[in-house]
């Protein structure tokens, strides 16, 4: 069973795989931010710490907006705030084994 940690809190959650993340924490007990859920709004942001190759690969959606994000991340904070981070969407996101996430706010 995966296991998602939460950076800079205690917590740990065993959930299902191929659940999609927002949803497995959420039925947990434990809710990240977000807005739509569809994907589209990029409220629901996380940047992985480790595991990334236990998150499916993202989709079309998915893809879009973390590329429009990247993009005013990249004007906001500059080129150094999103080198070597590696960002996904909660509510998109499917777990396949362990990751360690951190909300971006």
């Amino acid at each position: 069973m995966p296991r998602v940690s939460i950076f800079d809190t205690s917590k740990t959650f065993d959930v299902n795989e191929g659940e999609i993340l927002y949803d497995s924490l959420c039925d947990r007990g434990y809710e990240l931010p977000h807005g739509c859920l569809s994907g589209s709004c990029g409220a629901c942001r996380v940047e992985v710490l480790s595991g990334q190759e236990n998150l499916l690969a993202p989709g079309i959606i998915e893809k879009n907006t973390i590329e429009s994000l990247r993009d005013e991340f990249q004007k906001i904070h500059g080129e150094e705030f999103i080198q070597n981070k590696e960002i996904r969407l909660s509510c998109r996101a499917k777990v396949t084994g362990d990751v360690s996430i951190r909300p971006i706010k």
